[in-house]
């Protein structure tokens, strides 16, 4: 891979041993530089590994690493800087020790707690959630604490996090820059995360996708000005039946219209009440004739006798 944006290249081969002689043969010609690892595995021997050095290779090089380019790099700013202040507060230390309970007191043991522990960071940063105003649908499951989806994780966090559970760094950051549930940079009070996923796709999501970028002046990715809302494309949130929809922070908007959306945004910012779920008058996942089947208790059996 490019090193530092020159075209000039170095590649090691780890994996496979090539001998000096096969070796040579692969840099004699000029054809060396649209070979791939796959193409010399013939070479393969138990000799030591070697170090193949080539003249500037075309098709090695690569452009230089955009901001927000990938999910991968850490970007010194103000508010994510590796000597920024992070400590735990009382919360999430209560977290922490019923997480680090389920697990063995060893090593590898605490490192099980990688996962739950960023996400309990996550949670603590979640700053807007207790000021969102919003009813649940009948029936819905109150969400009174932060679930995570508005907060993220600085990189001093993460490394609290390995001084914790006594690992490395990098122990951390290969689990933090994996899971994209993880948000690595700070967000908009609002985080929008807008499903593109086929069901949502072909009932409208890029509609609605389009409507949230005019009204926001914003592309997705991106962070207004005002600072109340991220815009990101993510894969499916599993609200498939009612499609298009979205997440904010921790709550799902379903049923979504450009209308509806623009109504629901501008209630966010304004701070008015906004209702969870279908925004189109619809109950929970029920179609527009309301309840069709299942419409009595079932008869059972429930489950077999389990004290047999």
């Amino acid at each position: 891979r490019s090193r530092g944006g020159t075209s000039a290249q170095v590649l090691t081969c780890p994996v496979m041993h090539l001998t000096a002689s096969a070796a040579s043969r692969v840099c004699a010609s000029r054809a060396a530089s649209r070979f791939t690892l796959a193409s010399v595995s013939r070479f393969a021997s138990a000799a030591p590994a070697v170090r193949l050095a080539f003249a500037p290779a075309r098709f090695m090089h690569a452009s230089a690493v955009r901001h927000g380019a990938g999910p991968f790099k850490h970007f010194e700013t103000a508010e994510n800087s590796s000597t920024m202040e992070f400590e735990f507060d009382a919360e999430s230390e209560k977290e922490i020790a019923f997480t680090l309970s389920k697990f063995p007191d060893t090593l590898q043991g605490k490192q099980s707690g990688i996962m739950p522990l960023l996400w309990i960071v996550q949670q603590q940063l979640d700053r807007a959630h207790s000021t969102i105003k919003a009813t649940s649908a009948p029936g819905a499951m109150d969400f009174p604490k932060s679930q995570g989806g508005g907060g993220w994780v600085p990189l001093t966090a993460m490394h609290k996090i390995a001084e914790r559970l006594g690992c490395s760094h990098m122990d951390v950051y290969e689990v933090a820059t994996f899971f994209t549930m993880y948000n690595r940079e700070s967000k908009g009070k609002f985080h929008i995360m807008l499903c593109a996923t086929t069901p949502c796709m072909v009932c409208g999501a890029y509609d609605i996708m389009s409507t949230i970028e005019a009204h926001l002046g914003i592309k997705a990715g991106e962070t207004s000005a005002d600072g109340l809302f991220t815009l990101t494309e993510v894969e499916c949130l599993g609200a498939c039946v009612n499609a298009p929809m979205i997440q904010v922070n921790d709550f799902f908007f379903e049923n979504l219209t450009p209308e509806n959306t623009v109504k629901l945004l501008d209630d966010l910012r304004d701070g008015r009440e906004v209702k969870i779920g279908p925004q189109n008058g619809l109950k929970n996942s029920e179609g527009p004739m309301g309840r069709t089947s299942l419409i009595e208790p079932p008869s059972g059996p429930y489950c077999r006798d389990l004290s047999a």
